[in-house]
């Protein structure tokens, strides 16, 4: 759809010019008009009329000054016309210097009329096909780089470095606005959904959305909570990518944190399990090869010690919340029976028959032979904890008599859930209880909050494993570890900002945190506010 404005303080030009001449033969559908320039810049500011037909000379605002108010309008720029006596031509040569393009002098000939007005609709069609592909080349080119940068992120990771393509290589890191990795130092997760081929099996659509989800939520995350450069990107065996600038030794325990913080955020949006592998140790882009395989090698340790948990170099961490616990796991298996309620040992015995399954036995001897060592490591483990060998301990033939009665999974598993309720039963005559671990656990928050606590080793403090220790925490406490040990945190750090002694950089290391800009980031999402904003809410002078 065209529009043309006619701007002229006579009735009769104005109107004749909206009434005589054939505008619909020009694709014009709507014809606006006005009595002064006044007006006249107000219903083009609002309509944004294609085509201006304006007189040069009126009351008021004239047409020349109509026109240049118009001007400054940075995405308004339609064609115009000026219409002018003889005597105006000064005027008309001002009015070509502000881009009129086209003049008409008065009387109006209708016939010259239609020859101006079929080169001005030319101009403006030809502008707006130029604009639509200006637009496209845009879109095309905006689509096109995510899509080279990922091609050039996954041939980084993939493939071994090769120093001769390294001139080329650089180049494009910097055409494809990656220029920090040229020169930073980095390190690298790989995240993937745990089970990924089962879900593929149940409905391919399904397994595309998910990852979808995961990527999603991974650039959400370092967008939100990762104050430095990152890339991501999708590798050819359907795990995403994430590079992160490391350019201090403190960003590297950042980076970690942040890929935690995915596989809880996967967990809660997503509602998938997911693991990642992380190359903790900084290192230049030229190293990205051997990083990417080093995480892949760590990610595969969750075949071992079970899923939804982030492995490293350095050995294996849970998740923010602590995670599931793994039946597979001794340890974690004795905590549930020391400090778990029989509601807690039914819902984790659904894992059982996984467990089971994961074995890969196929004969049913060998299956309660291994359910029979299975136990009994759960019992040496209880013994060793203080409590006696009773009847579910102290014969071992008996144990076994009883569960070679059985022949099904399911009579399997409720007659090894008897075992376990008994074992708990007797652990809650003797142990600590599960208020006593939290208050252990509080003091040494509250004692310790500037050093760098994690969940594993407040967890080896008071001898439960971090599983179990998280799982406690939302129980008694209604919230996550880290959420409790930031709150500890965040209200010292108040504390201190009343200070104005204490810098925030300060206060940020003193608090726990190595890196005052992510303090700070934690600090308003906490609050509501940043440090120095909560000093000024408080009237106290800026640093």
């Amino acid at each position: 759809m065209l529009r043309v404005l006619i701007v002229d303080d006579e009735f009769e030009i104005r109107e004749g010019l909206r009434n005589r001449f054939p505008w619909e033969s020009f694709g014009i559908d709507e014809v606006l008009v006005a009595d002064d320039g006044d007006t006249a810049l107000m219903l083009a500011l609002d309509m944004r009329p294609d085509l201006i037909v304006t007189d040069i000379k009126m009351n008021r605002m004239s047409g020349l000054e109509f026109l240049r108010a118009l001007n400054p309008v940075q995405d308004y720029k339609p064609e115009s016309i000026v219409v002018s006596g003889y005597d105006d031509f000064e005027l008309v040569k001002q009015a070509m210097q502000i881009g009129v393009l086209d003049y008409i002098l008065k009387p109006i000939n209708l016939e010259e009329l239609d020859q101006i007005v079929r080169k001005m609709i030319d101009r403006i069609l030809k502008k707006r096909m130029d604009q639509h592909n200006e637009q496209q080349l845009i879109n095309q080119v905006k689509f096109a780089i995510p899509k080279m940068r990922e091609e050039l992120l996954r041939e980084m990771i993939e493939q071994e470095y090769d120093p001769y393509r390294e001139a080329r290589r650089r180049h494009r890191l910097q055409t494809l606005n990656l220029e920090w990795m040229v020169n930073q130092q980095m390190t690298l997760m790989v995240v993937e959904a745990d089970d990924l081929k089962a879900i593929e099996n149940r409905h391919a659509k399904e397994k595309d959305l998910i990852l979808f989800g995961i990527g999603n939520v991974v650039n959400q995350t370092l967008e939100e909570e990762y104050p430095y450069p990152f890339a991501l990107c999708m590798e050819s065996g359907s795990r995403w990518v994430a590079i992160m600038s490391c350019s201090r030794s403190e960003h590297a325990e950042l980076s970690r944190g942040m890929a935690q913080l995915c596989i809880q955020r996967i967990n809660d949006f997503v509602k998938v399990k997911a693991s990642a592998g992380m190359r903790t140790i900084p290192c230049t882009f030229e190293h990205l090869h051997e990083m990417f395989t080093e995480a892949v090698n760590v990610l595969e340790q969750k075949a071992v010690y079970g899923g939804n948990r982030l492995f490293t170099e350095q050995g294996l961490y849970y998740e923010g919340d602590g995670g599931d616990l793994s039946l597979g796991e001794p340890e974690e298996v004795l905590d549930l029976v020391k400090y778990g309620s029989d509601e807690e040992i039914t819902a984790a015995m659904d894992r059982f028959v996984e467990m089971v399954q994961a074995w890969r036995l196929n004969q049913l001897r060998d299956i309660q032979q291994k359910i029979f060592e299975w136990l009994f490591e759960v019992f040496r483990r209880a013994a060793a904890a203080g409590i006696p060998n009773k009847t579910w301990g102290s014969n071992p033939i008996a144990v076994w008599e009883q569960l070679e009665q059985y022949d099904t999974l399911q009579s399997l598993r409720e007659q090894t859930e008897i075992f376990l309720h008994a074992i708990a039963a007797d652990f809650r005559k003797l142990s600590s209880s599960p208020s006593q671990i939290v208050s252990e656990a509080e003091k040494i928050l509250h004692r310790d909050y500037a050093e760098s606590l994690t969940l594993q080793s407040v967890a080896m403090s008071v001898h439960v494993t971090p599983v179990w220790l998280s799982k406690l925490f939302k129980k008694e406490k209604r919230k996550t570890f880290l959420e409790y040990l930031t709150e500890i945190r965040i209200e010292k750090a108040k504390e201190m900002l009343g200070d104005i002694q204490h810098k925030v950089y300060q206060i940020s290391y003193q608090v726990g945190y190595k890196d005052p800009v992510h303090f700070s980031k934690l600090f308003k999402k906490q609050v509501g506010c940043t440090p120095k904003e909560y000093r000024r809410q408080r009237g106290i002078a800026e640093e």
